[in-house]
């Protein structure tokens, strides 16, 4: 199957000189997180991501052309499997498909996870673990946490801890980017100044309801909910535990190699060859731990407080282990990540071989009555 097949027809494109304020407002009434942008010859030279604006001081007027990041661009004639390789190994939720320079479609994660068949697959096996903040909590607790943990999105939930809502990068964005007295329009809230907003507004007047499966659920029946959802939540007892996305699900496609294969976005040169020699070094050094690890994608990012923060999704046959950390450079960042990684599959080793211990006890005991 091509890019052809699936790209759709439809396409929401800005130029370098509209503003920020037009492009939050594009991706709001049509519900998606990003924009392609093109000169005055219609030629691709960008994209614009709702996330990316949690991150900058942008105001409404901001222009474009000081936002724009370059992507990989998606010929009609490449296959699916390169378009899913390049969606899950550089982090971006959709391509630009361009012929001859200039803009003609765009595909997304969702277009291609429409067209994947994930066999057997549970959301077990994807997902990433929850990171939620209570219903009462602001706005601005909700940014700090995304921007920490360099997120998308956050589930909402009851002092109970039941799910209750989810919020995401692109509804916040549009709140600190909107002038004010229209927020307090579209919102039913007062007027809000540019700091109040996101200090006083809760976070559950501004959630959606959030589409909740128990774990177990195969990837296959997710399939439709994810044209009208970008993020599905693993519960269980009515609390999340987990996230699954469509570029999670696409993850577990990528083809099979007799070693684990280490992808490694948003840096480049010295910097990402040192953290794919850690990586392998720490692939090394887990052998035997974690049972057939397929393959680890890292995700690096800049800030503009200086720092980085990087990420790291390790794909195994039992399910995922993800971990996050933040340090003053990319390696150092990375080394925290890989801490933090081995110490989940240490106690998790040690969980199994204490069961492991447990079991055989339990059949002496049988033995012996």
């Amino acid at each position: 199957m091509k890019i052809s097949d699936i790209m759709v027809d439809k396409v929401f494109a800005l130029s370098l000189d509209d503003t920020a304020a037009k492009a939050l407002s594009v991706m709001h009434e049509n519900n998606i997180n990003q924009l392609p942008v093109i000169d005055n010859d219609g030629k691709y030279v960008g994209m614009i991501f709702a996330k990316e604006f949690l991150n900058l001081n942008t105001t409404p007027s901001s222009k474009l052309k000081n936002l724009v990041v370059k992507t990989p661009i998606l010929s009609p004639t490449d296959t699916i499997e390169k378009c899913t390789q390049l969606i899950v190994t550089t982090g971006n939720r959709a391509l630009p498909v361009v012929e001859k320079g200039k803009l003609i479609s765009i595909v997304s994660e969702t277009d291609v996870a429409l067209t994947a068949n994930f066999g057997h697959a549970t959301v077990d096996e994807v997902m990433s673990g929850a990171i939620v903040i209570e219903e009462n909590s602001t706005l601005a607790n909700a940014l700090a946490k995304m921007r920490r943990y360099n997120i998308s999105r956050l589930p909402i939930i009851k002092s109970n801890g039941v799910l209750t809502g989810i919020i995401n990068a692109l509804e916040i964005a549009k709140i600190i980017a909107t002038p004010r007295e229209r927020i307090g329009k579209s919102r039913g809230l007062r007027a809000l100044t540019s700091e109040t907003a996101i200090r006083d507004v809760k976070v559950k007047d501004i959630m959606r309801k959030a589409i909740s499966v128990e774990r177990g659920t195969k990837l296959n029946t997710l399939v439709e909910s994810f044209k009208r959802n970008e993020e599905i939540v693993v519960v269980g007892d009515e609390r999340p535990i987990g996230i699954v996305t469509p570029r999670d699900a696409l993850e577990i496609t990528l083809p099979h190699r007799n070693e684990p294969s280490i992808h490694i976005a948003h840096v480049d040169g010295e910097a990402r060859r040192t953290i794919e020699e850690h990586m392998a070094r720490f692939l090394k050094k887990i052998h035997g731990k974690l049972e057939n690890i397929q393959s680890v994608i890292i995700y690096a990012d800049k800030h503009k407080t200086r720092k980085y923060s990087v990420r790291a999704r390790l794909i195994a046959a039992r399910g995922v282990i993800d971990a996050k950390a933040v340090g003053y450079d990319p390696v150092s960042a990375c080394k925290e990540l890989i801490s933090r990684l081995d110490r989940q599959i240490r106690t998790e080793h040690g969980q199994k071989l204490e069961q492991r211990q447990h079991r055989k006890e339990s059949a002496k005991k049988l033995i012996r009555e």
